[in-house]
């Protein structure tokens, strides 16, 4: 079984019994962001947790109660890297803080995604997540959009040229519509994407982050 496990603090408490071999928790990874910054583990309770409910929060709300194959833990566990690493260059730049009532109202939005109260109490109950654990990871997501759109600024403003310039190349004309509004979203998030790449290829690259256990090993839900 996995060997790293979280039975330090529940040593502590001589009352809770530790089973050998029982696996309590499994950190897959931990990122440092420098030398200067704390370790933060991330655990596999805590990467099912955040992948959902980024999921959710981007209108996917049948990821709320569906299994997490190794394929999505992978793909969540190098997002979660990187909005752990982008909340840490905003913290340590005192930069996009988010105050309690924006995350409360981030809290709301999230919660009227499901379908009844009932609905999101028992998100909240299968995946043993309080509201307080909603409200830091809704705000940190949060804090790292503002952070990124403050960085990118006018990197992703795509001129009426540039529109011109695409529809001629590819025969459409250049006269005001759909496509125009269409070329600049498209246009603007390939820049978009470009630019958060390299904010995160520069984080990266003063980080330590290390992959312990990478979900392919730990398997699905």
């Amino acid at each position: 079984m996995f060997p790293l496990l979280l039975a330090a603090a529940l040593a502590a408490d001589p009352a809770v019994p530790i089973t050998p071999g029982r696996v309590v928790e499994v950190v897959l990874a931990t990122v440092q962001a420098s030398p200067s910054r704390p370790v933060r583990p991330i655990t596999l309770t805590r990467l099912r947790e955040e992948a959902r409910v980024a999921l959710v929060a981007r209108g996917a709300t049948e990821a709320a109660f569906a299994p997490l194959d190794a394929q999505a833990l992978a793909a969540s566990l190098e997002w979660l890297i990187d909005q752990t690493l982008v909340a840490e260059e905003a913290d340590r730049l005192l930069v996009a803080a988010v105050g309690r009532d924006e995350a409360l109202a981030e809290l709301q939005r999230f919660r009227a995604r499901f379908a009844s109260p009932e609905e999101f109490a028992r998100f909240r109950s299968i995946n043993d997540v309080v509201e307080e654990e909603l409200l830091v990871s809704l705000g940190r997501s949060l804090r790292v959009q503002r952070f990124v759109e403050g960085r990118v600024g006018q990197a992703v403003k795509v001129s009426e040229g540039e529109i011109d310039d695409y529809l001629r190349a590819r025969g459409v004309g250049t006269d005001p519509s759909a496509a125009r509004d269409a070329v600049r979203a498209h246009l603007g998030a390939q820049r978009l994407a470009a630019e958060v790449k390299k904010i995160v290829g520069d984080l990266r690259s003063r980080a330590t982050v290390r992959i312990l256990f990478p979900p392919a090993e730990v398997g699905s839900d």
